[in-house]
């Protein structure tokens, strides 16, 4: 029973599987209702909003060169797929359906899930070599061949892997790695002494609960586990170089005291300050990333320990599972939405964020704070300094954005008779050559 409607399997002379339908209309139960109608607005939403993260990657030179970006990247790009493929799924599944389209769509699932879980893995471990380790574009930049080879190999690897084995079947909402007919007896079952069969009566997709943990939930699971363990390394390292640099300020003001040197000089010095923005920012993709398999894990637990999921949790997995798109571009435009001060109330801040973003609108002009995202986090601040970007316009706030660039800190230079220890922010990218500036430049 897939969906309200009965699928039954038939063999033709050629051995080939054929799909016949005793019944097509749609089912009344209320949860696969609620499951078709918030399935299909999760995933409209989330290939909108990772198509958004895709425009603003492509037209920005300077986030194109960055690791980091190229993996959001990736990861928006599988998501559009599963989620456009979640989107129609009723246009791959019996009875609109045959056994080639339940294919196709099984293969764009797990190949795209699967790269997609790595891609995030891989998203981490640059997140902590930057933060923890302090490693540069350049150094990230050697391991990036590797860390992208590996995801597109195995997602590639493990979808064609689960094609060639027939293993692709009405599973729910969609076509996966399941058996057919459902809850036939599965020879791993046989061999472990737990049915009395000599042989499995699957006639597709035998041994797919082996396949279902090989191929998807153990590297998803490992990504829970990676991803959690990297948050709290981060968290650890933020809170250490917050209070080594909160000790050096305080020693630092003592000794101006003792000294009787000026203290709005000495506390004018650069400080190495990590912002709790920054740990918010780092937290959010990793949060993100939980919500959506949360539904999906809990289901296919209960299903390991013998039990059976509540019905609710049907339709909750099939929202959650779809939505990964849109929960990144709320993470991904969230510094470019406070920096739109022009618009009065939340969803004008919305439109102009989807007019400048959706369909590559490459005409489109964005207001000129909405580079937020080539700020974070910072790694210095000074307390009341101006924070000021090369070519114009004031920096967000240190851990605004999704991009780890140094800061320098300068002392402004005297002017005639200008007078300040004012401090001033200089931000400078990685690759952009550090060089002497003046008080016009700034």
């Amino acid at each position: 029973q897939v969906g309200g409607t009965k699928n039954l399997l038939k063999h033709d002379k050629t051995d080939k599987i054929k799909y016949s339908n005793n019944s097509t209309t749609m089912s009344s139960d209320p949860y696969n209702i609620a499951r078709s109608i918030l399935q299909k607005i999760s995933c409209f939403l989330s290939a909108a909003g990772s198509l958004m993260i895709i425009s603003d990657l492509l037209r920005n030179k300077s986030h194109r060169g960055k690791v980091r970006q190229r993996l959001i990247l990736g990861i928006s790009l599988c998501d559009t797929l599963t989620s456009t493929t979640w989107f129609f799924t009723n246009l791959f599944m019996p009875p609109i359906g045959n056994q080639t389209s339940c294919d196709v769509q099984g293969f764009f699932i797990q190949m795209g899930n699967n790269t997609n879980v790595l891609f995030m893995i891989a998203l981490q471990i640059v997140y902590l070599l930057t933060i923890k380790y302090n490693w540069n574009e350049t150094q990230i930049k050697k391991y990036e061949p590797h860390m992208v080879g590996f995801a597109l190999f195995s997602g590639f690897g493990t979808g064609i892997a689960a094609w060639v084995m027939d293993l692709y079947n009405p599973s729910g909402w969609n076509c996966w790695i399941t058996t057919y007919p459902s809850g036939c007896t599965q020879s791993f079952e046989i061999n472990r002494g737990s049915s009395d069969l000599e042989a499995t009566d699957c006639i597709r997709g035998d041994n797919a609960q082996i396949y279902q943990f090989a191929f998807f939930y153990a590297p998803l699971w490992a990504a829970v586990l990676f991803i959690i363990i990297v948050m709290c390394m981060i968290w650890k390292s933020v809170e250490k170089t917050e209070r080594r640099s909160a000790r050096k300020s305080f020693r630092s003001l003592e000794s101006s005291l003792r000294s009787g040197r000026d203290m709005q000089a000495s506390t004018s010095q650069p400080q190495l300050v990590l912002t709790p923005k920054v740990k918010k920012q780092c937290i959010l993709y990793a949060m993100g990333f939980f919500v959506v398999w949360s539904f999906p894990t809990l289901v296919r637990f209960i299903q390991i320990i013998g039990g059976k999921p509540p019905a609710v949790f049907t339709p909750l997995a099939a929202f959650f599972i779809g939505s990964q798109g849109l929960w990144n571009s709320m993470i991904y435009f969230r510094p470019k939405y406070s920096a739109l001060t022009e618009e009065k109330y939340w969803w004008q801040k919305v439109w102009t964020l989807v007019r400048s973003n959706f369909l590559f609108c490459f005409e489109c002009k964005e207001n000129s704070k909405s580079e937020a995202n080539d700020a974070i986090p910072a790694r210095a601040t000074s307390t009341g300094s101006d924070s000021v970007r090369p070519g114009g316009g004031n920096s967000m706030e240190p851990g605004e954005g999704e991009n780890f660039v140094p800061i320098v800190e300068a002392e402004r230079p005297n002017i005639g008779s200008m007078r300040s220890s004012k401090t001033v922010r200089i931000v400078i990218h990685e690759d952009e050559e550090i060089q002497d500036v003046n008080e016009n430049d700034v």
